[in-house]
């Protein structure tokens, strides 16, 4: 595990945690399995980069479609990232969130949707700026 560049906006895992829904079970899980690296403060600390969150929530939606971790870090080795990135900016120019989701709404704020809207919203901004 690479120790923190200083000049990288990194996050702690509670940060990681609300952005994509995930437990911190499940994010050291899946670092433990290589699916995912974190950086280390001096003290240890576990730091995560926007890649990193941007990848976590790659791998939540792909367990949705998949049905083991196996499956989930073939797909990532195929090229899954690019697969979903094209469609994802397809979604965000026709602005169909609950397609971007793959999964319907069925209420204004329902927690499991948050995350990806969170992060819907951010990749917005970063392409209006």
């Amino acid at each position: 595990m690479p120790d923190q560049d200083e000049n990288k906006k990194t996050f702690s895992i509670g940060e990681v945690r609300k952005r994509t829904g995930l437990t911190s079970r499940q994010i050291r899980y899946y670092e433990q399995t290589g699916l995912i690296e974190s950086l280390r403060t001096h003290g240890q600390h576990r730091r995560f980069t926007e890649e990193t969150i941007e990848r976590l929530l790659l791998i939540k939606q792909l367990l949705k479609e998949k049905a083991s971790i196996a499956s989930v870090r073939q797909a990532l080795d195929e090229g899954a990232e690019s697969l979903l990135r094209h469609s994802e900016d397809r979604s965000l120019e026709t602005a169909d969130y609950p397609r971007l989701a793959r999964q319907e709404l069925t209420s204004l704020y329902p927690v499991s949707n948050r995350a990806n809207l969170l992060a819907l919203l951010g990749r917005i901004e970063s392409r209006t700026k």
